[in-house]
């Protein structure tokens, strides 16, 4: 056992020699551009965990890159007196290096949590420590987010942002979804618009990739967009009518009605009011409404509702007229 304690070190000093500088980590303040906060620590990791295997230094902070002994053993010629070993002054430049390389990318809340570590090895336990505890946590939220997640009315691409992050976070804290659970979650999501292609995934003999899959689904979003019906203006001119128009007829004649809101309370129908498309006009014969030019808003909000409240009053009004 010792022995191979012994090799075991030996292998992991091999790139580390007095005869070499430790490497320098001063640009990571320029590669390092988010400081890790309670909410960013993936993409925190995301961007330590490469630099520091480009460079080698990642054994310093995973615990693989032990430390040597700090003094040399006892010799014959100084029985008494320990002398330094060299390699273990040139790991401590090292790691403090990388120690403070860590501390620079940290907020000032976060840096209250490792201010009393003294190694990057310790640094790095204690946020991993720290972050996944938060992110068992939120284990069982992030599946209920994950059973109720919806697309609604957002985007393809919006709908699978939000799909990805919440299984990201799952595995990040080891805890992934397998991909069978995952298909599911995702499909689950989807409107009835998008029945048929579920329909078309699950009778799959070979499993499809999430990649496929979304490649699928953006394909399909653009089919729907292409196939929504679109409204025919080429005879609406000539069904136009202005507040002026009149009809034949005796007693028991029609008359348009017209509409507008005013703050004295009466209200009038203006066909020349606000955007819209005028269909036909709106008569009241006896007590009795037939749909004329209704106007069917492309603007406001608030034209629409004004339509709606002359339509009530014309209906309960007893002589057809406007109340």
């Amino acid at each position: 056992m010792a022995s191979a304690s012994a090799s075991f070190s030996a292998s992991s000093l091999s790139a580390l020699t007095p005869t070499t500088s430790p490497h320098s980590l001063s640009p990571i303040h320029h590669l390092i551009t988010i400081k890790l906060t309670r909410d960013n620590y993936l993409l925190w990791k995301a961007q330590i965990v490469p630099y520091l295997k480009g460079n080698h230094l990642f054994g310093f902070i995973d615990g693989t890159q032990t430390p040597p002994p700090e003094f040399l053993p006892l010799t014959t010629t100084e029985p008494n007196h320990s002398p330094p070993n060299p390699n273990f002054l040139f790991w401590q430049t090292q790691d403090q290096l990388i120690l403070s390389a860590l501390i620079s990318s940290l907020s000032e809340n976060i840096l209250a949590y490792v201010v009393k570590c003294s190694t990057s090895h310790e640094v790095w336990t204690t946020l991993e420590c720290m972050f996944t505890t938060q992110s068992r946590a939120r284990s069982m939220n992030i599946h209920y987010q994950l059973a109720t997640l919806k697309k609604g009315d957002s985007s393809i691409a919006d709908y699978f942002h939000k799909f990805t992050h919440l299984t990201d976070t799952l595995a990040a804290v080891a805890q992934p979804l397998p991909p069978h659970e995952a298909l599911s979650f995702l499909l689950a999501g989807l409107g009835s618009d998008y029945d048929s292609l579920v329909t078309s995934v699950k009778t799959q003999v070979l499993p499809m990739s999430f990649d496929d899959l979304y490649g699928h689904m953006l394909s399909h979003e653009l089919r729907l967009a292409q196939n929504q019906p679109t409204v025919d203006l080429s005879n609406v001119s000539a069904n136009f009518t202005n507040k002026n128009y009149s009809t034949r007829g005796g007693r028991g004649g029609c008359h348009p009605s017209t509409y507008s809101s005013n703050r004295g309370g009466r209200s009038s129908f203006n066909p020349n009011r606000g955007r819209g498309i005028w269909l036909r006009d709106v008569f009241c014969c006896k007590g009795r409404v037939s749909m004329g030019c209704i106007l069917f808003p492309l603007s406001p909000l608030k034209d629409f509702l004004l339509l709606v409240h002359f339509l009530v009053s014309a209906l309960h009004s007893p002589t057809g007229t406007l109340v």
